[in-house]
């Protein structure tokens, strides 16, 4: 579930630079490779800018270093999706990755995180209903660019779809298309106007500066559909349509959003009761995370799990486990124990006498028991969900 270190889908070798750099200088890096972030690195200290600050920058003659922000930075062996929930709730859309001394080590962006959930397992079956944004903010083609701009302002957000004579999607426009295109072109262009013609820029029709044709995606389609065009397409939100008609929007943000809520409410509480050997602990710990995710798999939804442990000790003095587990879902409660079992009783003849072996109790360690508890509960599940399935449901009826 997204659990490879953050450094493995991250770009390892960066392109820096100092706090001294023109804004027009590292305008003209971040538009050459496509960037929207940019990492200035200040003797031993890591700032980063955004290309939409730099291109509102009242001159581009100036540095960077009046721009610059100190970012919320992610450890290299941070899983993925711990990643992505630090990168949501730093506000950013890339964070600088860190070695264990502080070291700048590479980038990760919202892009290479929709490259790795494009090829996700956990996103492939859910459907983009689930985090779409129904009825998103539109314009008419013919509607002025500052209009669409007021509209981005008002319901803060980064694009708009646009609508042909007949209310069909034909485009879409960024705040990126107004800061590149208008405020900040790279042809010159008279002044007050746009292109040459007399007519003020923010008074010019959307049409002029929208990309087009639009790419869409049918309601039917899954998070990972969405991804691989945001992918490769390079596209940060992909309105999504039903024959035709548009039915809401999704963005690099909703998924990175629904990755960060998933992963909260994959959040199990396992409560720990009673005395076990504290060596142990580090092993229990592993076995724990291991059988839990297979438990949580089988279940898709898990509410806690409560673990008691009893150590006790035979006439011998040599101690054993019980172990009992409560797995709690939202249809049943499941209930399983691991405890030494008694080995068979047998008989054996030897030289005409019949000798019987008493049985006696395997001393399992806490290990063996907690396994053979918890493997217990996953078979429990595995039968439900075998007799809960629709053939098996129609052959009982």
């Amino acid at each position: 579930m997204l659990n490879e270190p953050i450094i493995d889908i991250a770009t390892k070798d960066v392109i820096t630079i100092t706090p001294d750099t023109p804004i027009s200088k590292a305008i003209g890096i971040m538009e050459n490779n496509h960037f929207h972030n940019l990492i200035v690195i200040d003797e031993n200290e890591i700032y980063m800018v955004t290309i939409h600050d730099l291109l509102l920058a009242s001159s581009l003659n100036e540095n960077v270093d009046g721009l610059m922000f100190k970012p919320h930075c992610i450890n290299q062996n941070t899983p993925v999706i711990e990643g992505v929930c630090e990168i949501i709730n730093s506000g950013q859309r890339a964070a600088p990755i860190v070695d264990e001394k502080g070291k700048l080590a590479g980038i990760v962006t919202d892009y290479d995180i929709m490259k790795r959930a494009a090829n996700s397992e956990l996103l492939k079956d859910v459907k983009v209903t689930k985090i779409m944004t129904k009825s998103p903010i539109t314009i008419d083609k013919d509607e002025s660019i500052g209009k669409a701009r007021s509209l981005m302002k008002k319901y803060n957000i980064g694009r708009l779809i646009v609508l042909d004579k007949e209310g069909n999607p034909t485009g879409i426009v960024t705040e990126d298309d107004i800061l590149r295109k208008v405020f900040k072109p790279k042809k010159k262009m008279t002044i007050g106007e746009y292109a040459g013609e007399k007519v003020p820029r923010m008074a010019q029709p959307v049409s002029i500066i929208m990309n087009s044709p639009i790419i869409t995606a049918d309601i039917e389609s899954s998070i990972v559909d969405v991804a691989k065009l945001m992918e490769k397409h390079d596209i940060r939100g992909v309105p999504i349509t039903k024959k035709g008609t548009l039915r809401g929007i999704v963005t690099r943000i909703d998924i990175m959003k629904y990755l960060k809520e998933f992963k909260e409410e994959s959040v199990i509480e396992v409560d720990l009761c009673g005395e076990f050997d504290e060596e142990m602990k580090e092993l229990a710990e592993r076995i724990l995370m291991t059988e839990v995710k297979k438990i949580a798999k089988q279940s898709k939804r898990l509410h806690w799990i409560k673990i008691v442990i009893k150590k006790e000790h035979d006439k011998g003095g040599v101690p054993y486990y019980n172990v009992k587990i409560y797995v709690k879902t939202p249809r049943k409660l499941y209930v399983a124990e691991g405890k030494p079992k008694l080995s068979a009783t047998k008989r054996i003849e030897m030289e005409g006498e019949d000798i019987q072996l008493v049985a006696e109790k395997q001393r399992w360690d806490f290990i063996e028991v907690l396994k053979d508890a918890l493997g217990s509960i996953l078979k429990q599940m595995e039968i439900d969900k075998e007799k809960n399935h629709p053939k098996n449901k129609k052959v009982l009826e």
